[in-house]
């Protein structure tokens, strides 16, 4: 693909980056220049189908921007998906730069180094909520990314949140926003009121929710604190992970929390009278016909509200005798003038 200059604010720079995938085939990395050096906040997707895996599009969208490849100092992680992480391996072969990331990452890590096992326990998960055996197969080949990652290499720091980068004239804090992954950061500039938000906040699409079966897990509820969180800092400029640049990240978090709330109702309409698989809420919300990788994405996000419910004691799980759950809608509370 053709690359060009893109510098959205002073010493910041947009990297487009090609995805192989239909309907999300662009990412972006940002470039951080100043007198300190180069930092780059992701990487982009190493890619098996072309000709050196996509490195030297990394390399001709530096280039654009006058940067050579080898002055990277820095790779920031904003979350080790395979389209933001991908490449980093790579990178750091090339560079020697060091790899930064959230502290839990280390658990997102796992599913490129022992993706089977990663895999079984999305069957066992899939098995639970009502998914046919039959379909077990075709919903679960979707869960090993190795392909697209150059090595699953670990943070040589590890962030907490709340850390700063003073870097080009600007002092970034790291923000924890997990919910679209545990580990995810945003590089946050409070005197600007620039966000460098990641896949959390998105101007046009909102970002997926997975829930893969972590006991007490609630990665909604983590989701939907982030965004109370980044509303509560009230960006006037967002750089996404994809897409262009966009205003109001505040309002863009509250669209996004609506979309949400409508989602948790639409599932209690669909238990109101009575219980129901996960599989079966699924087909309900998005409907059967889809692709085996969107129902995946769709069986994985209606988990995700099912947890939010549960914990708000607004769902009850009952296990059947087949060892399947069923989700039934509870009374709310103090309804009964308790």
């Amino acid at each position: 693909m053709e690359h060009r200059r893109r510098e959205p604010a002073k010493g910041v720079f947009r990297l487009v980056l090609p995805l192989p995938f239909p309907g999300l085939d662009r990412v972006n990395a940002y470039l951080l220049t100043g007198d300190e050096g180069v930092v780059l906040v992701d990487c982009g997707i190493w890619d098996p189908a072309v000709p050196d895996h996509g490195y030297s599009e990394l390399v001709a969208a530096l280039a654009a921007c006058g940067v050579e490849v080898s002055a990277v100092e820095t790779l920031i992680v904003t979350h080790p998906h395979a389209d933001h992480y991908g490449m980093a391996g790579r990178l750091l072969e090339e560079t020697g730069c060091e790899l930064w990331m959230h502290e839990s990452a280390r658990e997102d890590l796992l599913v490129y180094e022992d993706p089977a096992a990663a895999t079984e326990e999305v069957r066992g998960l899939l098995a639970h909520h009502g998914v046919n055996a039959a379909e077990l197969g075709e919903l679960t080949g979707f869960e090993d990314w190795r392909s697209y990652v150059s090595s699953p290499v670990g943070a040589t720091r590890d962030l907490r949140g709340g850390e700063t980068l003073t870097w080009g004239g600007r002092e970034w804090t790291f923000v924890h926003t997990p919910g679209h992954a545990r580990s995810h950061i945003c590089l946050w500039d409070p005197d600007q009121h620039i966000l460098i938000s990641g896949d959390t906040l998105l101007g046009a699409i909102t970002p997926h929710i997975d829930f893969r079966g972590e006991e007490d897990g609630n990665p909604l509820g983590d989701f939907l604190r982030s965004l109370e969180a980044i509303e509560e800092l009230e960006p006037r400029l967002v750089f996404p992970g994809h897409g262009r640049p966009f205003e109001d990240g505040a309002e863009r978090a509250r669209v996004i929390a609506r979309h949400h709330d409508r989602r948790l109702g639409a599932i209690l309409q669909v238990i109101r009278r009575e219980p129901h698989t996960a599989a079966e809420i699924t087909d309900a919300i998005f409907g059967e016909a889809l692709l085996n990788f969107q129902r995946r994405m769709a069986l994985g996000e209606a988990l995700a509200h099912l947890a939010y419910l549960g914990a708000n004691g607004e769902v009850e799980r009952i296990e059947q005798g087949d060892g399947t759950y069923l989700f039934k809608k509870l009374p709310r509370r103090g309804a009964d003038g308790g």
